[in-house]
């Protein structure tokens, strides 16, 4: 099992213009994408000891393949709206993918 999370922070005041966002589109990406391989998700924000402004969507996918599938799939045209949409919040170069995988503790 991989967690994939993409983290990204917003521009001061703007998050929950960004969350709106991200809700919807990560909706869209469920119903339209190959993101529906992923076994669960969530969306994040800093609290204590990370900014407020930081968020992660996070996305569970049994191997690097269903991952890789999903991504593939952002370039549909479906998506372009929800990226337009949310790139003026974002502050510039701080995205990134950050890939775990889950050890078993037994």
């Amino acid at each position: 099992m991989l967690i994939c999370q993409w983290h990204l922070d917003i521009v001061y005041g703007k998050q929950a213009e960004a969350v709106r966002v991200m809700r919807a589109w990560g909706a869209e990406k469920l119903a339209s994408s190959e993101f529906r391989r992923a076994r669960g998700g969530r969306l994040m924000a800093g609290l204590v000891g990370s900014s407020a402004s930081h968020l992660i969507d996070e996305y569970w996918f049994e191997n690097l393949a269903d991952f890789e599938a999903a991504l593939a799939g952002m370039a549909a045209p479906q998506f372009r709206a929800h990226s337009d949409a949310l790139a003026p919040f974002i502050v510039p170069g701080s995205q990134r993918w950050v890939i775990h995988r889950v050890l078993e503790l037994a």
